[in-house]
């Protein structure tokens, strides 16, 4: 080569730039090479587990994923499988998790603290509108469920992508999408918060409570945009597996009431834009349409294991389109182990810090979390711990979130936050008892509860009754620690209790009825224990009248004094105070009256009252067994034990039998008939027990037995029973009732 050439070393790179290309190696071939694939998943509540189904078969036939766009459910298993979890792996997630639970925001009741557990012994309504203080105004809950345990469990199974803020940067390039509830218009939500984002995408109006996500207020992503087709395609999918799940519209003979009627209209919305994005299929774009129909509803979560094999089934009928999409099984295996999540460790926790956007002391937050420092994070322990925070009744939401701070270290953000519509309360009810023998009682009541009253969750309720017994009460109750396990509470109020006297052995005539007032008040102190039990000291002085409604000639009222010092514990461990499954209830009490402090008699008295519950399949047994007795002195009438009614002597009208010593013995057997909005029961009941007026008359021969034959319905007004009782001696009767017939109280 001339030496000139070598000022000129331009020329010279362009002419070998030709024979580079025959010795050095080609590059392997990229994913451009293929047509791009996107997957949209649509919502459709329980429905949604039949993407699962798709999924396998798409892994089985070897078809690559390039993006993925999901609404609602479909965010769910999209956002998971884009994260990289399998489709074997994301089954088993959905059989693990307990939907029935995971759809309530309280914890479990057994796990609820005993203060909240002590109310269920009202008949007041669990639903609880609430009051803003500051702007004096009543505000019902924004929706049914506020998501507490639903973004408990996003955060459990996300938790691997908690670093990963933009979802292009996901194992698949991931976007979820949202409603607008301002504007109506469809949220691309394509980076944040992993969960946040599944959470808002599922946030159906009304059940589930909105998410706010950069001052957008957000609700399902079904209302604006159902099938996120036009979401996937821009994100540069050239082929699109479109997979719609949404359901059915009714018939005409199907909208018979409201609620099928709204199903109806919802359904419609959703339908209309699905259509409007099938519509913008094309060429060789695939839509796979699950023969769902109404085998599986959207509300049945029992049923998502039988969802995902119809989904496999809807898949595999669009075999031969998906077909012309796959890539060769080396090529695919590759492409699945850069997509697959591996078993990462739990992330080692160096520090905790605390948000806490309430009136509440930041120790009732700090106090309830024990999360080791330098060990990796225990998500079952950690579950618990929030559920004891939120379980204050305070809180909107208490959630948890993993960060990486500049210096290196791993810290695990707490954020609590207090209800928007009011953290006071009201609350109604009514019960109501009925016997064909006469005997009936009807009263509503109504509640406000001021809270928090102070740093420490104190709480002022006031509680007025109307009907058989009127009354009016004000309670205020303080917890004296953070924890709660210390704690002062005063009552005072006049309230009332209606008592039927019944001529002896025949209760079918009643023969004089009182209504016993009492006006006064009481001071507790005393030791919680845990979610568990109760142990406390009572003052109790009241000025009380009994007046008599009706009676034989001759009788009269009377007035009297209560000057009394008691010590009682209290124990419950249900898992429901309307038709309990497992656990225990129970209380026990030693009383004293004395003159020296307010009393018009001497007298003491104890006893106890115990209830266990244990199930096999849809079968319950309640057994239950309860003494109590006075030791000392002459208690008077209105301070004497009662007996008979629904499960307490079947077959007597309620209250009929009264002494100053009573035992009673019971067995309850309930089978679960169905479930649901409201749950439907069948059961029996045996009975054994009597009241005596002196210990010495205490025996076994002179127990009277009793026993029922019921059905029992738990409502959003409360239990309902339909039964009739069987007394020995030949008394029988009828019952109608509302409201708890097991007494948890001893006295």
């Amino acid at each position: 080569m001339p030496v000139r050439a070598l000022k000129h070393p331009l020329r010279l790179a362009l002419l070998l730039i030709p024979l580079l290309g025959l010795v050095l190696p080609s590059a392997p071939p990229q994913a451009a090479e293929r047509p791009t694939i996107g997957l949209a998943l649509s919502g459709g509540g329980a429905r949604g587990a039949a993407h699962v189904g798709v999924l396998k078969v798409i892994e089985r036939m070897g078809i690559p994923v390039d993006y993925v766009a999901g609404t609602s459910m479909g965010a769910v298993v999209g956002g998971l499988y884009a994260m990289g979890m399998s489709p074997d792996e994301i089954e088993a997630t959905i059989e693990e998790i307990d939907w029935t639970a995971l759809f309530q925001d309280e914890p479990p009741r057994q796990d609820r603290r005993i203060h909240r557990k002590l109310d269920d012994n009202d008949f007041l309504l669990s639903a609880r509108p609430g009051v803003n203080e500051e702007k004096r105004e009543v505000n019902l809950v924004p929706a049914l469920i506020q998501g507490h345990r639903l973004d408990l469990a996003l955060r459990r199974y996300t938790l691997p992508a908690r670093a990963i803020h933009d979802f292009d940067d996901l194992k698949i390039p991931f976007r979820a999408v949202a409603t607008d509830a301002v504007t109506g218009e469809a949220v691309i939500l394509a980076g944040g918060d992993l969960a946040t984002s599944i959470r808002a995408s599922m946030a159906v109006p009304a059940a589930f409570a909105p998410v706010e996500i950069d001052d957008q207020l957000l609700i399902d992503g079904g209302l604006a945009m159902n099938l996120p087709v036009s979401v996937v395609r821009d994100m540069g999918a050239d082929i699109i597996i479109a997979v719609d799940v949404g359901g059915p519209r009714r018939d005409r003979e199907e909208i018979n009431n409201v609620l099928e009627m709204l199903d109806q209209v919802m359904g419609l919305v959703t339908w209309r834009n699905t259509q409007e994005e099938i519509a913008k299929l094309r060429g060789r774009d695939v839509l796979i349409t699950p023969p769902l129909g109404r085998k599986v509803t959207a509300a049945d979560f029992n049923r998502m294991l039988e969802a995902i094999a119809i989904g496999e089934l809807g898949a595999r009928e669009q075999e031969a389109a998906l077909a012309a999409i796959e890539i060769p099984t080396a090529r695919y295996a590759a492409y699945l182990d850069r997509q697959r999540l591996g078993g990462g460790p739990m992330p080692i926790i160096d520090r905790v810090r605390v948000e806490n956007h309430s009136r509440l002391a930041d120790a009732l937050i700090t106090e309830r979390l024990d999360v080791p420092l330098g060990e990796p994070l225990n998500t079952d322990a950690l579950e618990a711990q929030i559920d004891r925070i939120f379980d204050q009744d305070n809180f909107q939401s208490v959630h948890y979130r993993v960060e990486e701070t500049s210096e290196d270290e791993t810290e695990l953000v707490i954020t609590a936050t207090e209800k928007s519509w009011g953290t006071s309360s009201l609350q109604f009810g009514i019960e109501l008892s009925s016997a064909s023998g006469g005997d009936s009682q009807f009263n509503v009541g109504a509640a406000y509860t001021m809270a928090p009253v102070n740093a420490l969750n104190a709480e002022w309720r006031t509680f007025l009754q109307a009907g058989e017994e009127p009354g009016l009460t004000t309670e205020l109750y303080q917890p004296l620690d953070p924890l709660e396990r210390w704690y002062l509470e005063a009552t005072a109020g006049y309230f009332t209790q209606s008592l039927t006297l019944f001529e002896p052995e025949k209760s079918d005539n009643p023969t004089a009825k009182y209504l016993i007032a009492r006006l006064g008040g009481s001071l507790e102190g005393g030791r919680n224990f845990g979610d568990w039990g109760r142990l406390g000291l009572k003052y109790s002085r009241y000025a009380g009248d009994a007046d008599l409604r009706y009676g034989e000639p001759g009788m009269q009222g009377y007035g009297f004094d209560e000057g009394s010092l008691g010590l009682s514990f209290y124990l419950d461990t249900l898992d429901s105070a309307n038709f309990p499954r497992r656990g225990w209830v129970g209380s026990a009490f030693a009383l004293t009256s004395r003159t020296e402090i307010g009393a018009s008699e001497n007298y003491d008295q104890a006893g106890f009252n115990l209830v266990n519950a244990h199930s096999w399949g849809k079968n319950t047994l309640l057994t239950g067994f309860r003494m109590a007795g006075s030791f000392g002195g002459q208690e008077p009438a209105q301070s004497f034990y009662r007996l008979g009614g629904f499960l307490n002597l079947s077959g007597f009208n309620q209250d009929e039998l009264s002494g100053g010593n009573l035992g009673l013995a019971r067995a309850v057997y309930m089978r679960n008939l169905t479930s649901g909005l409201v749950s439907t029961y069948a059961g029996a009941s045996l009975e054994a027990g009597n009241v005596w007026d002196r210990r010495s008359e205490i025996g076994f021969d002179n127990l009277r037995f009793g026993s029922s034959l019921f059905l029992g319905a738990d409502t959003f007004i409360g239990p309902i029973y339909l039964g009739y009782g069987y007394a020995d001696g030949g008394f029988g009767a009828l019952y109608l009732m509302l409201g708890r017939p097991w007494n948890t109280r001893a006295h």
